[in-house]
């Protein structure tokens, strides 16, 4: 029972991906198993954890996060509690799950590649063909999420039907596992050296799925880390450096004819929608953060108004919500002594990561794009932003940062046996 629980974990993607493509079907979400899963893995993993002074305070954040709703003035939904424990604490657990000795390797991030690369496919199958039974779903689902005259709903609809999102019916799933999966990817090629022609293959993909998911902040911060990767690669001189060469010319015949076909062959009117909303939309820069400080300044205190007030929860069942912004909800719910305490974990976990940065290239970026996108997203409390990828990243730099000193030799045996595995498969393709 204990290796079908981590089995679980390690593959965690897999059912992730699994249950997406099933909801597209019909099939009645079966997530609540994976809560379980997850807290039965939690616990089992526990035993083997070197307990520190930080371990307690994510601990103390994860107990404080939970005794909220007990100590605000008034009683709110218990069912906002219920998802504020869903999508917050849960995710959470994953910190403990990264520090134990069963997941002191790099497994659960190469777990990831095969089910967001299969998710990925489909999702250019599902945007480039639109079979009908996908476009249905993807109608009924935003159609009915959106509380908007026709009007304006129509506009909202064909926006989200320009992005890509595979099984998802909105794109931020895609949108942010094409940032992960392409980081990823890098840190192998480009950091390791040590990569197969698969890692190859999600690097290019996940490239392109990035682009039309359209989620900006992916976007621009994934330019970002390019361009700084590519001076680390040419100040390095790493053999790798050519394939990011190649990469910026692809990159650049890639958007001149993206740019030829929208100048071309789209309604001035559409791209003209797009382009206002990207830009200036409801609430989606950083100036509007600020004005939405302001609208929740009297719903802000020390202490919050408890897990799961303000989430996306509350804004489908019709209550005041913040899902735009981390860093209005966050001291919201859990108030400015919550933040403090979340913003302190990350911090603390930075400065350990860049102390051994070579081994923790892909958690400390991640981390880096959650404190960024927390500027106009969810990214703690929503499902599909993958929080529990944060809290892993987290976890995990924490286990390897008590390994310092044992890192250098046992990543290079991980390696050597990833590149054994390679030949492995090299010769067999060879005799096929």
């Amino acid at each position: 029972m204990e290796r079908l629980f981590t089995n679980i974990i390690k593959y965690y993607y897999w059912f992730l991906v699994a249950i997406a493509a099933s909801l597209m079907f019909g099939v009645k979400d079966v997530s609540s198993v994976l809560i379980l899963c997850v807290a039965a893995t939690a616990l089992i993993c526990q035993s083997t954890i070197r307990w520190k002074w930080f371990d307690g305070l994510v601990f103390v954040y994860l107990m404080y996060s939970l005794v909220s709703y007990f100590f605000v003035e008034y009683t709110y939904s218990m069912r906002l509690y219920y998802l504020g424990i869903r999508g917050q604490v849960v995710p959470i657990l994953f910190y403990f799950i990264a520090r134990s000795q069963t997941f002191k390797t790099d497994d659960f991030f190469e777990n990831f590649r095969a089910p967001l690369f299969f998710a990925m496919v489909c999702g250019v199958y599902f945007y480039f063909f639109q079979p009908y039974f996908y476009m249905s779903y993807k109608a009924d689902v935003i159609w009915s999420n959106f509380d908007s005259d026709v009007n304006e709903l129509s506009g909202k609809l064909l926006y989200e039907f320009t992005r890509m999102s595979s099984f998802w019916p909105h794109s931020y799933f895609i949108g942010y596992s094409s940032l992960f999966l392409f980081m990823y990817s890098a840190k192998k090629i480009v950091v390791d050296e040590c990569y197969k022609k698969f890692d190859l293959a999600c690097f290019a993909l996940s490239f392109f799925c990035l682009f039309f998911a359209q989620q900006r902040v992916s976007i621009a911060f994934c330019v970002l880390f390019f361009v700084s990767l590519t001076v680390y690669a040419t100040i390095k001189r790493l053999p790798s450096r050519n394939l990011l060469y190649s990469l910026w010319i692809c990159a650049g015949i890639f958007g001149t004819g993206i740019f030829l076909l929208v100048m071309n062959y789209l309604d001035v009117d559409f791209v003209d929608y797009v382009l206002n909303r990207s830009v200036s939309y409801d609430g989606n820069i950083v100036q509007d953060r600020f004005a939405l400080f302001d609208k929740f300044i009297e719903q802000l205190n020390f202490f919050g108004r408890g897990l799961g007030r303000f989430g996306h929860g509350a804004v489908e069942e019709g209550y005041l919500g913040i899902p735009d912004s981390d860093y209005v909800r966050i001291p919201a719910e859990l108030g400015f002594f919550g933040l403090a305490m979340l913003m302190g974990i990350c911090a603390y976990s930075l400065v350990s990561g860049f102390r051994i940065f070579k081994y923790a290239f892909f958690e400390v970026c991640t981390i880096c794009f959650c404190l960024t996108a927390m500027i106009g997203a969810a990214v703690w409390e929503l499902g599909t932003l993958q929080p529990f990828l944060y809290w892993f990243c987290i976890g995990h730099i924490q286990s390897k940062f008590d390994r310092r000193d044992e890192l250098e030799g046992e990543y290079e045996a991980y390696f050597e046996k990833l590149r054994q595995q390679s030949d492995g498969e090299d010769e067999e393709d060879a005799e096929e």
